[in-house]
């Protein structure tokens, strides 16, 4: 048997297999390779013929002093064994190399290798080994994957058991003395098993994996800068469609996000969960979402998916959806608050888009929500133990005027005892009017609800069950868990439940006593569930949120109010109707700032000198690396002022430019459609550095056309054309419902043939030919700067996202960031003819408002603290936007830049090839 300690004077043959087996005759000597002769080949039939190799060993080295027992693996180069030598031992006596010169042969051919080994080895063997073989690999990576969560160390000192420490992976080979190596190991094996660190590639791989494994059970996965998987199985789904529970408030959804499931120390597990009253008789998850944070967005793609499943399981069961079947139960969250609306707004108008407005939905919405009471009394317990709000005395009186508001009911007992609250303890005002907020009254007081009475009742009153569930999934699965390590224990912890239910449905006992909820029975003996719960013990709150009002001292005394210095960016101030021009450079620098030197900047350079492009690419650089922009300039910034009369006296000149003047107004990107088209004369039409720069804004596109059933089939194949102008209208905002990511969608993807009238061989009306004729539509190229012009937006309405992707459930694409995040948006006022600009800094935490007759042509930092309402969200409710303004364009960036428009272009000939297409 193969060792790695090969020693005598014998020679063996091996077959590929056995040599493949013994880890390839690799050793432990310390062995310098002597190279071969260049006659042999690995592919003789013969091992006579094959392939040569020589391997001469160091032997080893060992220190002069008889009481020192070290040795030393030698260098396998002579040099390196004089600087070995030149130093002492660790003991201090003098080290000496023993030589060896035992000389291995290896003739390698097609079906294996002979070994052939140069005589005994007359020194001790190095105690120092670099490699391990196949078999202690194999014994470490078992040890390893059943016990991911062990660290190097506990798995030198002895994995944990029930005894105790159990054997030391260092039994397995002495290389794993090593607590470094076992580390290197250790990552090698989890990140190969998905349980590691992966890189996109290989977690693309595995997750791809996994979704085949588990068919249906991923409703929707996209990664980016909002990232989310929304995961149910079929009983998931069904257990959320139920009839109404009668005698106890065990009806509709509660809702709530696990905050230690994850690794990553922002992504939450989001829970959607239900009471499932004929065989569990218990709470069962509904819908699970893995997310990258918790704004309204993330929370808005789970809700959807959870009013989809509904309906789609009421459609199963010929039910009807009614709006009391989507009643949450949910924390004081504004941002889960608000994706619950926007998902209600956008189910419905998909689902039934011409019943109700979005006004209609968007106030039906609120009226399915009821908050957690135990959050305010936890509130109550929390603020009465600050001495400096509530004088010790009082806490007492303090807690009982605040309970009293959960029972009035009506306004006027309400107002009463509020008034009576804030008189009573004055330093507490800003906490109980942060209760009184109308999003939180209606949630939470009964004098403030807006829920139906009986909907109200039959609803729990707190989300504890939720939290019990995420209890459950720690106790389950544990916390702190890798994305795909996570992924398939939530798929084990899902099919637990439909294995409980099946179990039951058989007969099996799957617990003890007539019901699974013991501790009702202890309440109602003795007031408490269990001992420990006798009094309300109080937790620190790790993370601050949104669904939490001022409690701490900190935050309720002494706080002064924050006067906020203006903060400017350098732009273009206005000169004589320049604001087309000042608007569309301002967010067109915005984009490319995200990406420049590896987007513009690259795509751009290969352009002939006096190409338009290549004096836009001039400007954006000036901008962008010549000039400080945050500090204010009085008088505006000249050389930006001068800059664009330069460039917008350029544009007058280029050939049929729709600028015909130099103080004339125009449209906000007629000239960027127009000069990202255009020609140069002594340029060849397909130079490659030219296509390459007018993909900057261009999409390309060609039209397939086939005719089938006459004599003969015949097709056409249009020039590929681009396309550069992107607007919705009106209508398309009625057929879409106003949501831009799902025209998107269907604008972007490659559909079937449409069918044409006839075929195309015509003239004069007369056609010669009567086969049937059908027209694909494919777009190969989408732009790095996308920009959508919004048609008639003063009597539409569009749900403006953050994001448009058009493979949302496809990682690799997201991986290869084809996506687009928003960047700005154009504003008009038709009356006075002038457009004003907004748009996202490079950082994407800030956002800016620009009028260039405004602030001497500085852009001034809006101070919304979050893009929804400000650049996401309803496109007539904008905050801060002027009156008499209509929002006219929004402006997007490709987040992976010309990578991405190498993935997209590759998906698109993929999914062509899939309707039969050949390019």
């Amino acid at each position: 048997q193969w060792d790695g300690w090969p020693d005598g004077d014998y020679s063996h043959l091996f077959s590929l297999e056995e040599a493949e087996a013994c880890d390839n005759l690799r050793v432990h000597w310390a062995c310098e390779p002597l190279g071969g002769s260049g006659a042999g080949s690995p592919e003789a039939e013969i091992w006579h013929d094959g392939k040569i190799t020589r391997r001469k060993c160091q032997g080893v080295i060992e220190c002069t002093s008889r009481a020192c027992n070290i040795l030393i693996r030698p260098q396998t180069r002579a040099a390196g064994i004089r600087k070995q030598l030149e130093v002492s031992c660790s003991c201090g006596g003098t080290l000496a190399h023993i030589p060896c010169h035992v000389v291995s042969v290896l003739h390698t051919f097609k079906h294996g290798v002979h070994y052939q080994n140069g005589g005994l080895h007359s020194h001790p063997r190095p105690t120092a080994r670099l490699h391990m073989s196949r078999k202690e690999t194999a014994d470490l990576r078992q040890i390893v994957q059943a016990n991911p969560t062990a660290g190097p160390l506990k798995l030198l000192v002895g994995r944990p058991g029930i005894d105790g420490p159990g054997k030391s992976v260092a039994e397995i080979t002495p290389v794993l003395y090593n607590s470094e190596r076992i580390r290197y190991e250790r990552r090698k094996i989890l990140k190969g098993s998905g349980l590691g660190r992966n890189n996109g590639v290989n977690f693309s791989r595995q997750f791809a994996k996994f979704q085949e494994e588990h068919p249906g059970f991923i409703r929707e996965a996209q990664f980016g800068k909002i990232g989310i998987i929304v995961m149910q199985t079929p009983f998931m789904a069904a257990s959320l469609v139920k009839a109404t529970i009668g005698d106890e408030a065990i009806n509709g959804i509660v809702s709530d996000a696990a905050h230690g499931v994850w690794k990553v120390k922002n992504d939450l597990l989001v829970v959607s969960s239900t009471f499932e009253p004929e065989a569990l008789k218990c709470w069962v998850p509904g819908l699970m979402s893995w997310t990258n944070g918790g704004t309204a967005e993330h929370y808005r793609i789970h809700f959807y998916h959870l009013f989809r499943g509904i309906g789609e399981e009421c459609a199963e069961r010929n039910l009807e959806v009614s709006d009391d079947l989507f009643a949450n139960v949910l924390d004081f969250s504004t941002a889960e608050r608000n994706g619950f609306i926007l998902a209600f707004v956008d189910f419905w108008h998909e689902h039934a888009p011409n019943e109700r407005t979005i006004d209609e939905l968007l106030d039906a919405a609120p009226k399915l929500l009821k908050g957690c009471a135990q959050h305010f009394r936890d509130q109550i317990n929390r603020v009465k133990k600050i001495s400096a709000i509530v004088d010790p005395a009082k806490i007492d009186i303090f807690e009982n005027y605040a309970k009293k508001l959960l029972k009035c009911h009506s306004m006027d007992e309400f107002n009463l005892h509020a008034n009576k609250f804030i008189k009573a303890f004055p330093r507490a005002e800003s906490w109980i009017r942060w209760w009184m907020l109308p999003a939180h009254a209606s949630m939470l007081f009964p004098s403030f609800r807006i829920m139906t009475l009986e909907l109200w009742n039959s609803l729990p009153a707190t989300t504890n069950a939720e939290e019990a569930m995420h209890w459950k999934i720690y106790a389950a699965l544990g916390k702190f868990l890798a994305l795909l390590e996570g992924l398939k224990g939530l798929y084990k912890f899902a099919e637990y439940y439909s294995q409980l239910s099946e179990a039951q449905k058989h007969g099996v006992k799957i617990f003890y006593g007539p019901d699974r909820q013991p501790w009702k029975r202890s309440a109602a003996s003795f007031g408490y569930t269990k001992f420990s719960r006798r009094q309300t013990t109080l937790r620190a709150a790790k993370h601050a949120n949104d669904g939490r009002p001022p409690d701490t001292g900190k935050a309720l005394l002494g706080r002064k109010p924050k006067k906020h210095t203006p903060e400017y960016e350098k732009s273009y101030p206005w000169k004589q109707n320049s604001c087309w021009l000042d608007c569309s450079l301002t967010l067109i620098c915005a984009a490319a700032s995200r990406d420049f030197d590896r987007g513009m900047d690259a795509m751009f350079s290969d352009l002939p000198a006096d190409h338009p492009l290549q004096n836009l690419r001039q400007m954006v650089y000036t901008r962008l690396m010549s000039v400080d922009l945050s500090l204010y300039q009085d008088g505006g910034c000249t050389l930006l002022g001068k800059q664009r009369d330069g460039f917008r006296k350029l544009l007058c000149n280029v050939p049929n430019t729709p600028v015909e003047s130099t103080t004339g107004f125009n449209t906000i990107f007629g000239w960027m459609y127009h000069i990202s088209g255009q020609r140069v004369p002594h340029v060849p039409e397909a130079s490659p550095s030219v296509d390459r720069a007018k993909s900057y804004f261009s999409m390309w596109t060609v039209a397939f056309k086939t005719c089938t059933g006459s004599s003969h089939d015949h097709y056409q194949v249009s020039p590929v054309r681009l396309r550069n102008i992107y607007q919705v209208h009106q209508e398309l905002c009625r057929t879409y419902g106003g949501d831009l990511r799902r025209w998107f969608h269907d604008f972007i993807r490659v559909s079937k043939a449409q069918s044409l009238a006839g075929c195309w061989h015509a003239r004069d009306g007369a056609r010669f030919c009567d086969g049937s004729a059908t027209e694909f539509n494919i777009i190969l190229n989408i732009p790095i700067v996308f920009t959508i012009e919004i048609a008639d937006s003063s009597s539409s309405t569009w749900n403006i996202p953050s994001s448009l992707s058009p493979y949302a459930s496809n990682p690799a694409a997201s991986n290869a960031g084809v996506k687009y995040t928003v960047v700005g948006h154009v504003y008009c006022n038709k009356a006075v003819k002038h457009f004003i600009a907004r748009y996202l800094s490079t950082t994407g935490k800030k956002v800016f408002d620009y009028d260039g007759m405004k602030y001497e042509g500085h852009a001034v930092r809006n101070r919304a603290t979050a893009m929804r309402g400000s650049l996401t969200g309803s496109s007539r409710a904008m905050l801060g936007v002027p009156s008499g303004y209509q929002l006219y364009a929004v402006m997007f960036h490709l987040v992976g830049g010309e990578q991405a428009q190498q993935t997209f272009r590759r998906q698109q000939i993929a999914d062509a090839q899939k309707l039969g297409l050949r390019f």
